[in-house]
């Protein structure tokens, strides 16, 4: 029989408790302008199962100074001769703000070495100026000994990422995807606008030998297309959250709005990751000069092996290839929505969460899947 809630919780709060905030810790963060009472808190914004499930990393905000633990999965505190290498700064692993947005995922195979470690995409710094897709530093949790270092998207480089908003991300098959939507750098020379988009990266990058080492050196990103159809498509270009159905990797589900300084409407978009595939696959997109418009890579100047792609081991990869994936990470064409049209669109309202199910629903001794929504605005 387990526990009830309440024995948990007593339990964990008697062993005194080491997520409580050191008084200089809420001191320094108060001193930076912070309310004491809601941003200078631990909020815990990470919180993934690692290994069998027996144990569980957490990171919280500390009074915006990130910190990250281990613990049980019944929340109580690990022996104290215990040591998980790797853990204590939850810097670019969780926010320093309780109210930005971002995403974690704890990712056990398919990294180099096979090697367990965390993939969040969140700000790396107190002034929110370096906003970071990010793996920690691998180790050998046997020996304790760090096997490879961290690896990060560039810093302070707009092709890259550009202010972004994260909602989601997922481990699946070679890649690791990230959701979020940003400032459109394409779009900059016509003014400003919001952008959804999804990036990948391979399990197996260790950066470049040179070039990008402390960097993904196969990272790449793409637009996604959640619009009502037509001569002039009306765009919901900001994706709220992303949902992926346990155990399917097919199917991607995502809630998408209008900008909150407009008309309020919101849409309900599905993408396939084949459709994913087909726009990492494509054409580069590329800016000869800040005065330039925005214009698709030609096919023979992509360098071999295709910048993107997963390969052994990427210190190998020749200074073209990551030349290239430096300034051009934007891909030409757009991930297209299923059927090419929302599943679910409503005026004034903004959906900010979903959920979807499967229910298999025996009509005349036919089994018929049905797919259910649930969204919250």
């Amino acid at each position: 029989m387990m526990p009830r809630p309440t024995e948990i919780i007593r339990k964990f709060i008697l062993q005194k408790d080491v997520l409580i905030l050191e008084p200089s810790h809420v001191a320094n963060c108060v001193s930076k302008g912070k309310s004491e009472h809601f941003d200078c808190r631990n909020h815990i914004r990470v919180i993934q199962p690692i290994g069998d499930g027996s144990r569980v990393y957490l990171c919280g905000t500390n009074a915006h100074n990130p910190k990250d633990w281990v613990v049980h999965a019944n929340l109580t505190f690990l022996n104290r001769n215990t040591f998980v290498p790797g853990i204590g700064s939850g810097i670019a692993k969780c926010p320093y703000d309780p109210a930005d947005n971002s995403t974690a995922i704890w990712v056990e195979k398919g990294n180099p070495g096979n090697l367990p470690g965390l993939y969040s995409g969140t700000n790396a710094e107190f002034t929110k100026a370096d906003t970071v897709i990010f793996r920690t530093d691998l180790y050998n949790l046997t020996t304790g000994r760090k096997e490879y270092s961290f690896k990060r998207t560039l810093k302070y480089d707009s092709k890259w990422l550009d202010k972004p908003n994260f909602v989601g991300s997922f481990d699946v098959g070679q890649y690791v995807l990230f959701f979020f939507r940003e400032t459109a750098v394409e779009y900059i020379n016509c003014g400003k606008s919001i952008y959804s988009r999804v990036a990948r990266v391979c399990k197996k990058d260790v950066g470049g030998k040179n070039i990008l080492s402390q960097n993904w050196a196969t990272y790449v990103k793409a637009r996604l297309n959640c619009s009502i159809p037509g001569e002039f498509p009306f765009y919901f270009n900001e994706i709220q959250s992303i949902y992926k159905v346990p155990g399917d990797d097919t199917k991607f589900y995502g809630t998408f709005t209008t900008s909150t300084n407009g008309l309020k409407g919101s849409a309900i978009c599905t993408f396939k990751l084949s459709d994913i595939e087909t726009a990492f696959n494509g054409r580069f997109k590329e800016q000869a000069s800040s005065l330039s418009a925005w214009l698709p890579v030609l096919s023979n100047r992509v360098p071999e092996p295709r910048p993107g792609t997963c390969v052994d081991d990427t210190e190998s990869l020749p200074d073209s290839v990551l030349n290239f994936i430096r300034s051009h990470p934007l891909m030409d064409s757009p991930v297209v929505h299923e059927n090419e049209k929302p599943v679910f669109v409503k005026r004034d309202y903004l959906f900010t969460k979903l959920v979807v199910d499967k229910l298999f629903v025996d009509i005349g001794g036919a089994l018929l899947e049905y797919t259910v929504f649930y969204a919250g605005t």
